[in-house]
């Protein structure tokens, strides 16, 4: 899950940073980008179906985002998100900062599976962003997009969650809103990684939370406990 939510935050912010660059409304390059970067950094396949842009207003909305299961898990995607709206700063534009004004995700499909040894499709996400945002995260002149998020909401979320480690449980729970605001305002913007990692670590605890009142809660606590001290740097 937190590999999940990670991966959102990431890849609207890449949209948002394209949106800047781009100095038109070029809504079928934009789709193209998100899906090309986002699969390479995320090491599995991410879909949209449509985007619309509007420069003068400051506003995007992407349409049908998502993100393909790691290699390992099933078939189910481990995202699913029918709309994505943006709100973009247009003062912020050609400064060192990239301000967006919020991030609205509404009723998002989280699929949450761990496996045999404890881990889970969440941890291998991360994992894979770990491995490939040093990468893809610089931008054109050699340095990271700083970037400072004003507000970040995630609701209505419906999570589908299973464990191998006990196999006849599924589970189909009610994700709380994840509210967040001036992310990276403190530091004066922060970068991609960054904001992807503090977004996922409260998506994550959220999940674990919703799984607290049921009876495969232990199994999906004690197991995902390790990675999300790791997200929150306690490992």
């Amino acid at each position: 899950m937190k590999k999940v939510l990670f991966v959102v935050g990431g890849i609207v912010l890449l949209l948002a940073v394209v949106i800047w660059q781009l100095a038109a409304n070029l809504d079928s390059i934009v789709a193209g980008f998100i899906e090309d970067t986002g699969s390479k950094v995320l090491k599995t396949e991410v879909s949209v179906s449509g985007v619309s842009i509007d420069l003068k207003a400051g506003k995007a909305v992407i349409a049908g985002l998502t993100i393909a299961n790691p290699d390992g898990y099933s078939s189910a995607n481990l995202f699913e998100m029918e709309g994505i709206e943006v709100g973009l700063d247009l003062g912020s534009i050609s400064k060192d900062v990239l301000i967006i004004d919020s991030i609205l995700i509404n009723n998002p499909k989280v699929n949450f599976e761990g496996d045999e040894k404890g881990g889970s499709n969440m941890q291998t996400l991360l994992d894979n962003i770990d491995s490939g945002s040093k990468d893809e995260a610089a931008s054109e002149d050699g340095e990271d997009t700083k970037m400072i998020i004003n507000r970040f909401e995630f609701s209505g979320g419906q999570v589908k969650a299973s464990s191998k480690l006990k196999p006849d449980e599924v589970l189909d729970l009610k994700l709380p809103a994840v509210k967040m605001s001036n992310i990276g305002k403190a530091q004066g913007g922060v970068t991609a990684d960054v904001v992807a990692k503090e977004i996922t670590s409260e998506l994550v605890s959220a999940v674990i939370s919703a799984a607290a009142k049921s009876s495969i809660n232990k199994v999906i606590e004690e197991k995902t406990k390790g990675f999300l001290d790791k997200l929150k740097g306690k490992g």
